[in-house]
């Protein structure tokens, strides 16, 4: 398989898990909260509700920053979250051209049936780079229903993103 062919389908296998993994969410986190119930308070923190403030996820809230610093002040919520969509599956289709050709060297990379792969990808985002820029507080400071919810996500998305490398290898 050539490199660009793998790259096309490393694209389209991240975006077809990011489509999984924002449909997996809402059920994740009805689930995660009625086991660990969080607070009103937890609740407010960044990255902790989607569903109820989808405007106060990291990629939203990022969307915002920039948009300040650059002297854009006042995005309107609708604006934040469509921003954060773009982002969202931007970086799912980047995450899949690497995922793809990663695995295309090293077939150590598809064990676990993508698991490790999207666990990986939450601890180098929520797990330390999101707070690192002190955009979300780190997974050990956050309602335990965030953490369990988001976590259980990333695993979807890395089993979906092997799963559809499964299907487009041909």
């Amino acid at each position: 398989m050539t490199t660009t062919a793998n790259s096309y389908r490393g694209v389209v296998a991240g975006l077809g898990a990011s489509w999984v993994k924002a449909l997996s969410e809402p059920p994740l986190q009805a689930l995660a909260e009625r086991i660990l119930t969080p607070s009103a308070a937890q609740k407010q923190e960044v990255g902790a509700d989607p569903s109820g403030r989808p405007e106060n996820m990291p990629p939203a809230v990022l969307v915002g920053r920039a948009a300040a610093a650059l002297g854009h002040h006042g995005l309107t919520a609708r604006q934040r979250v469509r921003a954060q969509q773009v982002i969202h599956y931007g970086f799912g289709a980047a995450l899949g051209s690497a995922y793809l050709a990663a695995a295309s060297r090293w077939a150590v990379v598809t064990r676990g049936r993508g698991v490790p792969a999207g666990l990986a990808m939450y601890a180098g985002t929520h797990g330390s780079l999101l707070p690192a820029l002190g955009v979300q507080r780190p997974p050990w400071r956050l309602a335990p229903a965030a953490v369990v919810w988001e976590l259980t996500s990333h695993a979807v998305f890395g089993t979906a993103l092997e799963a559809m490398r499964r299907v487009l290898r041909g």
